[in-house]
């Protein structure tokens, strides 16, 4: 008798612990899956993984946008406040993800399309997509939301509930610290999506060596990029393209300005095939290659990363806006007339011109 009362009171605090456990993952949210009703600290969930915690702020919050940026981290450099004012009648959201792919892109796009409803979609596209294709993500700060996925709903919660309590003790102590330094735990800013540039933009640019010598990637490449993904790349962007037409939505494809050291990662015949194709799909506004900002390391964040008012410039190229200077030969409005002559002078190493 007495054994079984022990196993009785052993079985409640189970229980009781597990309820606790899902009422602080619930109520801290670190990853914003149930909509950060308490802390309401958006940013610091979407810095821990932006597919899912944007999904559920935007599943709040979704009627005060109606047309998003979808695309990686480089995307960040694409202004919604820009396009807004370009557009004249949007409020743009931009869903920048960490290492996207076209199957991410494709996917979330479609979650967007079919809840949200929007106006416009701009698809920014880097060039390291041409090395990878739907990879798994296991690992809670790069998997996708289950809503975007079409997966169950119940398991993917479920896993929330029961989360590490960690991720749920590492949220309340950014929180406590964030009197300290408001910035280190709120690298996104929530009501655009992008990534917040501050302190980057404040950075002294007008010494080449002393910027280097702060910034020694810029020393440093990295490995070469495989293309492995280009055909599915290409039949993922018809299919978004092709949802969004059916729908009524505009739809306008941008790429991302290239650090030279980027450059060296890809066969460069492989990218004039890409762009082939891309062209044939749809008409695209390109900046990557070896163009007038490529040498700059300056115009870059990193050696992946383009500066904000590299996307500026962007922006004021395509919307042809006479108050922002543009370097003569960046940017092109890509068709599948023009792509060859394109693609053979930005993909052709400048010794080669």
């Amino acid at each position: 008798m007495q054994f079984c009362k022990w196993i009785l009171k052993f079985a409640l605090a189970l229980v009781i612990a597990g309820l606790l456990l899902c009422g602080l993952n619930v109520v801290v949210d670190p990853f914003g899956v149930f909509g950060d009703r308490i802390l309401k600290w958006y940013s610091y969930d979407m810095v821990n993984n932006p597919r899912v915690a944007k999904i559920g702020y935007l599943d709040q919050y979704h009627g005060n946008y109606d047309s998003f940026i979808i695309g990686g981290s480089k995307s960040s450099s694409i202004s919604p406040a820009l396009l807004n004012k370009y557009y004249g009648d949007a409020r743009f959201y931009s869903m920048l993800m960490y290492g996207g792919d076209f199957h991410d892109y494709e996917k979330t796009l479609y979650y967007i399309v079919d809840q949200y409803h929007p106006k416009n979609i701009v698809l920014h596209m880097s060039l390291q997509e041409i090395g990878h294709y739907h990879e798994t993500r296991d690992e809670i700060k790069k998997s996708m939301h289950a809503k975007v996925m079409k997966e169950s709903q119940f398991l993917f919660y479920l896993k929330y509930l029961t989360l590490n309590p960690v991720y749920a003790y590492e949220k309340l102590e950014a929180y406590g610290k964030r009197a300290i330094d408001s910035f280190e735990y709120s690298q996104i800013v929530p009501e655009s999506g992008v990534y917040n540039k501050v302190r980057r933009d404040a950075e002294d640019l007008n010494d080449l060596d002393k910027y280097l010598e702060a910034n020694p990637q810029f020393k440093h490449g990295f490995g070469k990029i495989e293309t492995v993904a280009l055909d599915k790349n290409v039949e993922s962007l018809r299919r978004m393209k092709e949802y969004c037409e059916a729908r009524g939505i505009s739809f306008m494809m941008i790429t991302g300005a290239t650090y030279t050291l980027e450059m060296k990662s890809y066969n460069l015949e492989d990218l004039k095939e890409y762009w082939a194709k891309l062209a044939s799909v749809t008409d695209f506004w390109d900046f990557t290659g070896y163009t007038p900002v490529s040498d700059e390391p300056r115009n870059f964040y990193d050696v992946m990363h383009y500066r904000n008012p590299i996307g500026v410039m962007m922006l004021g190229y395509i919307f042809n806006d006479p108050n922002v200077e543009v370097p003569p030969g960046f940017g092109h409005y890509t068709t599948k007339d023009n792509v060859a002559a394109h693609a053979e002078k930005v993909f052709t190493k400048p010794s080669e011109h």
